[in-house]
């Protein structure tokens, strides 16, 4: 048995260039299929949409605006619009222009992750990115296949902490940690202190500080902040301190107030429970792995010699998984994706306990290959179901389906006038109004102008426009018989109106 076990394991070792080529492609699989298909979203997905739109439309790529004025709702730097606005002039105005620069984000995070947990071994390095392609929420909400700042965030992140664990073997690493913070800043804002805390923690604790001389200093602090001040002169020319209020009171303040902003508060342990401590997915199991391997270590059953990782290695990967999960357990707000990044140590940590428990020639090899196909099925298990629900499982709704159909950008009713009176599947609702997501929608399609107050909005205009109404509220309006009816799917109604001066 143990001669079966060993050549098994010995086939990571033998092929791990093409087991490796295999993850990325899986990655890039779930990462870029059906990605366009999925329903837009409202709020920040939609927002950056918007806003990356009309900087491609009024050619001012430092101010992210809605609806034509400066935006101080979504008060980020433009990094992540940029990536958002890039998109688009590759790929068209679509969701796949929308959201492609964050699924690759997450696949170059998920490829630079293997590349550097090879340092621990090929069998590491091969279960971190199987661990990441299993990675449920960031591939159902907010991060990978979606269109807003996350995904940058998480691979600066990423990048940062890698570079950090990197400094005690050559100090000019620290300019890629200021970097990648700056940039990190300038995609989402005050989130990027958390990089600040975690490498200021691991410089004082291993005395790391002590050793960089000024001028390398000068030279770090000089990547991470002059970025963003040469971004905040230029905004302050256009707007002066406005923008910069707003950041504070909202995106600071605002998320530590009593309950949360927009009520989004809950207890200290949301996140435990929720993510880290959820065994119906992948996460629960890492940490029992994390756990079941930080026992050993403490209780010395691993020798110093014979540690699966350098001491410092896995200091800075422990501060980088519990500073921000305890940063943002504080906090009041409390939304999944803001420690999205702390999944990422989560599944290096793993990823090399178990790597190392595979190893181990004196354990008995029955239960090294039970537990090497426990681990294996269970990976394969959560992997299609990341696939099953978020891949495949990926729908549009009605609503934005039928605008799709009707509306083309280079079609005759490009540009017109469109108001709604409508069960939007988003809400759950009736609405006369153009929600966020919609909102984007028109533009994308068809360069609408998009006009609240539903039919009878529509009945009192006096210009050419067009009304989108579901079919049952055709009864509450009979005056509508008179216009023409464009389309008609049985669920959503096209209706044009000419006005006696055209």
């Amino acid at each position: 048995m143990r001669r079966l076990y060993e050549g098994l394991i010995g086939l990571t070792e033998k092929y791990y260039w093409i087991f490796f080529a295999l993850l990325c492609a899986l990655c890039a699989f779930l990462c870029f299929r059906c990605l366009g298909v999925g329903a837009i979203d409202s709020w920040d997905e939609a927002r950056h949409g918007v806003s990356a739109y009309e900087m491609l439309q009024n050619g001012n790529f430092l101010i992210n605006t809605w609806c034509g004025e400066a935006d101080y709702w979504n008060v980020k730097p433009p990094l992540s619009f940029l990536t958002v606005a890039a998109g688009f002039v590759l790929f068209g105005y679509n969701a796949v222009g929308l959201r492609f620069f964050s699924a690759l984000f997450y696949l170059v995070t998920t490829t630079v992750c293997g590349l550097f947990t090879k340092r621990y071994g090929k069998l590491a390095s091969l279960l971190c990115m199987v661990f990441l392609c299993a990675n449920y929420f960031p591939f159902k909400a907010h991060l990978a296949r979606s269109g807003d700042a996350d995904s940058l965030y998480l691979m600066l992140f990423t990048f940062a902490m890698l570079a950090m664990l990197k400094i005690r073997e050559n100090q000019r690493w620290l300019y890629v940690c200021g970097l990648c913070f700056s940039l990190a800043f300038l995609t989402k804002s005050f989130h990027a202190f958390m990089i600040a805390a975690v490498g200021a923690l691991f410089l004082l604790l291993s005395s790391e500080l002590k050793r960089i001389p000024w001028k390398r200093m000068l030279l770090f602090l000089a990547c991470a902040l002059l970025p963003i001040l040469v971004w905040a002169l230029f905004r302050f020319q256009y707007d002066g301190l406005a923008f910069f209020r707003q950041m504070v009171e909202t995106d600071l303040l605002g998320r530590t107030a009593a309950g949360g902003v927009e009520g989004h508060g809950a207890s200290f342990t949301y996140y435990l429970t929720s993510i880290f401590w959820n065994f119906e997915h992948i996460y629960g199991w890492l940490t029992a792995a994390v756990l079941i391997g930080l026992f050993f270590l403490g209780a010395r059953l691993l020798r110093k010699k014979d540690t699966p990782l350098p001491q410092w290695d896995l200091a800075g990967l422990l501060l980088w998984l519990l500073v921000p999960l305890c940063g943002f357990s504080l906090v009041s707000t409390k939304l999944m994706w803001y420690v999205y990044p702390c999944i990422v140590p989560l599944c290096i940590l793993a990823a090399d306990f178990l790597a190392y428990f595979f190893s181990r020639a004196d354990a008995p090899a029955g239960l090294l290959l039970a537990l090497a196909l426990f681990t294996g099925a269970g990976s394969v298990r959560f992997v299609w179901e990341n696939y099953a629900d978020n891949v495949r499982g990926a729908r549009s709704n009605d609503l934005q389906t039928f605008v799709i159909e009707q509306f083309d950008r280079d079609g005759t009713l490009a540009g017109a006038t469109v108001y709604l009176d409508a069960y939007d599947p988003f809400l759950y609702a009736n609405t006369t109004e153009w929600e966020q997501n919609m909102r984007l929608l028109a533009l994308l399609e068809g360069d609408l102008a998009c006009a609240d107050g539903g039919a009878q909005a529509f009945l009192d205009a006096e210009e050419d426009s067009l009304l989108i109404l579901s079919v049952p509220f055709l009864a509450d309006y009979p005056e509508l018989a008179e216009y023409e009816i464009l389309a008609d799917n049985g669920q959503y109604l096209l209706l044009r109106k000419i006005s006696l001066q055209s």
